[in-house]
């Protein structure tokens, strides 16, 4: 399990920096469903304000996805930009916290492992549609994804034509 770890307790005053490295060992404790690779850095810059502490994270480098065209890879550029809150209470299940950008830990907690944070930050970063720019997807696999379509077009069965049946169903029902 790789660890992002920061201190909650003794920060400096003024705040204080940490730089972590991401690359495939820090994927490895997570299952590669989004992200197949990795080549990063992380910077976390964790300031007390009080009672609560305020941490501001970036993450900027590449990603490396599955194409959601042709399957193959796709390195994407990374960049993460992203504050947080952490606070304390004696009892954080029973606080009712609707802010995503929240931590609320047990009173007393001197260190927490951002490992997981980072990495759903990550994730909703990506774009929602991984493809490869126009003419730069696989050949073979476009090739494969044309055949199917025409033979469907050719049999008329598409995924469309379920839905003429219905309307022609529906209009004679209305008459």
């Amino acid at each position: 399990m790789s660890e992002i770890t920061i201190p909650l307790h003794g920060l400096t005053r003024g705040g204080q920096e940490f730089d972590f490295v991401l690359d495939d060992a820090f994927l490895d404790a997570f299952s590669h469903d989004v992200v197949a690779g990795l080549d990063a850095v992380a910077h976390f810059f964790a300031e007390q304000k009080g009672g609560w502490i305020e941490i501001h994270c970036t993450a900027e480098g590449s990603a490396t996805v599955e194409c959601d065209r042709c399957l193959e890879p796709l390195l994407l550029p990374l960049a993460v930009d992203q504050v947080l809150t952490v606070r304390f209470d004696s009892e954080p299940e029973e606080v009712v916290n609707d802010d995503d950008n929240t931590i609320i830990l047990r009173e007393g907690t001197s260190e927490m492992d951002f490992a997981q944070v980072l990495y759903d930050l990550i994730c909703v970063s990506l774009p929602m549609t991984k493809v490869h720019p126009e003419g730069q997807c696989d050949p073979g696999a476009i090739g494969r994804l044309s055949r199917e379509e025409d033979i469907a077009k050719e049999s008329g069965n598409t995924p469309f034509s379920g839905l003429k049946d219905l309307l022609k169903q529906s209009k004679n029902k209305n008459i």
